[in-house]
């Protein structure tokens, strides 16, 4: 009996490590969610943020240093450390603010920080994104215009061009002599002219309000995401953020994945501030935005029919660092790899 509680007390110490450390990634991702993710990316090519892509930290810097500078970086910055001097001019002289963070919380997040370098590591690169044709021609003319906007713009040059016709036939009229009208052939292309009118504003109002999006609330959309915007970030989730007590209680991430030709719903609020949703494809023309305001939930329903690296960007200034408020967005095969 003695032989069998000596095997199963060491069989526990010999554990144990093993159990903390991944209670410690545990601890650290929530604590990443909670305080970290506004202003830093951990991912391969993440994006630039406020701060950092922290992947490969623990590597670069010094244990002891990186506990410091998590738990007091106002201090180090008014003792003119020179990493954090460094730190701070390369972004923008936005200082990191103290979080309240204990050195045990540091630790934990040093933990993850290091857990998810490691996978990272062990994760091949993927191949570089191919560079973006300049445009030629007519097209240098219409880049940065979507289907929508380049026929809008049809549109208001054909009725500037009648606009313009008109006014140089009345101009023209006038010097010629008043002829004698017919007043039966007059109300008879007045006729014409209404019914015309009638037949082109009833068809197109058949040919576009199918298209509108308010349709698509019958349909059960394929995914439903969640976004979260605080200063200065996007948080997507599966469950609804509301407070921020509820961040590091539900999964979120920074960047997201849906499936090409999809029915994606987007629920959009806000925890501090109004903010903006903008989603651009890869070519840099805008798909979809909707506001996100704190205490409401706006929907916007979206449909992406071309696979790639969607950039999400605020276009509602939010504050000192709005221009760094970006997030990415991949439109993916369901047969890719």
């Amino acid at each position: 009996m003695r032989k069998h509680i000596w095997a199963i007390t060491a069989l526990g110490i010999l554990c144990a490590p093993w159990g903390r450390v991944s209670a410690d990634v545990e601890a650290g991702r929530a604590a990443f969610q909670a305080k970290c993710m506004a202003c830093h990316s951990v991912e391969v090519n993440g994006p630039v943020m406020l701060g950092p892509n922290l992947v490969g930290v623990t590597e670069r810097r010094d244990e002891a240093w990186l506990i410091r500078w998590i738990m007091e970086p106002d201090r180090m910055l008014a003792e003119q450390d020179p990493i954090a001097v460094a730190l701070l001019n390369q972004f923008n002289q936005i200082p990191m603010p103290p979080l309240g963070v204990s050195e045990t919380e540091a630790r934990d997040l040093l933990d993850y920080l290091a857990d998810v370098s490691a996978q990272a590591s062990a994760t091949p690169a993927a191949a570089p994104a191919a560079a973006i044709p300049r445009p030629t021609g007519l097209a240098i003319l219409t880049a940065g215009l979507g289907r929508t906007q380049l026929a809008g713009l049809v549109i208001f040059l054909g009725l500037s061009m009648a606009v313009v016709v008109a006014f140089w036939q009345v101009a023209r009229s006038t010097r010629q002599p008043v002829p004698t009208i017919d007043m039966k052939a007059a109300y008879r292309l007045r006729r014409k002219f209404f019914i015309g009118t009638s037949v082109l504003v009833l068809g197109t109002l058949a040919a576009t309000l199918p298209r509108t999006p308010y349709p698509d609330d019958l349909e059960t959309p394929d995914e439903l995401v969640y976004v979260t915007a605080r200063q200065f970030g996007f948080l997507y989730s599966s469950e609804p953020i509301t407070t921020d007590a509820d961040i590091g209680q539900v999964p979120v991430t920074n960047t997201l994945e849906v499936p090409v030709g999809a029915l994606v719903e987007f629920r959009v609020t806000s925890l501090d501030v109004t903010h903006n949703f903008a989603l651009y494809d890869p070519d840099h023309v805008i798909v979809a935005q909707t506001q996100a305001m704190p205490g409401y939930v706006n929907r916007l329903r979206v449909r992406l029919a071309a696979p790639g690296v969607f950039r999400v960007l605020c276009l509602e200034y939010c504050g000192l660092a709005h221009h760094a408020m970006q997030s990415t967005l991949t439109a993916r095969r369901l047969t890719d790899e």
